[in-house]
């Protein structure tokens, strides 16, 4: 994506170029082929237990799809017990959507099977590599959070 004779990226053209890293690395180690999740659903997981509960319209935002692709994806996993859809106590037309004790269960159990697969990559790197990575994730992390 960068021009390789540029010799820095700007930050929005790093931002562009990380997220298909990003995904790429995370949907790769994580194996749930053994579930038969989509990467849509896997992505409504990893979302729904980083942020919960959630409308189908914030959802589907929060996955980058449309509000009828998230819901065709949600449809299975309410289906399969992973997912719930609750009324919102504020506003009862509100549908929200959300990890079952058995979705919570399970994304414990493959998230921690994550950090194990990601810690064996990190430590793979060098020292030096590894401390520059922890720092660039967490700023980049805050520095996201502050431009939603």
């Amino acid at each position: 994506m960068s021009n390789p004779k540029d010799t820095k990226m700007t930050p929005i053209s790093a931002l562009i170029e990380v997220f298909p890293l990003c995904q790429k690395v995370i949907l790769n180690t994580v194996d749930f082929k053994d579930h038969g999740f989509t990467k849509t659903q896997l992505c409504i997981l990893l979302s729904l237990t980083a942020k919960s509960p959630l409308t189908m319209s914030e959802l589907a935002a929060y996955i980058a799809s449309s509000k009828e692709q998230a819901t065709r994806a949600v449809a299975p996993l309410v289906k399969a017990g992973y997912l719930e859809r609750i009324q919102d106590e504020k506003n009862r037309k509100l549908v929200l959507v959300q990890l079952t004790l058995y979705g919570k269960e399970m994304m414990q159990i493959e998230e921690v099977k994550l950090k194990e697969t990601m810690a064996a990559k990190i430590n793979n790197l060098s020292p030096e590599d590894r401390e520059a990575f922890a720092q660039a994730v967490n700023t980049t992390v805050q520095i996201l959070k502050k431009l939603q």
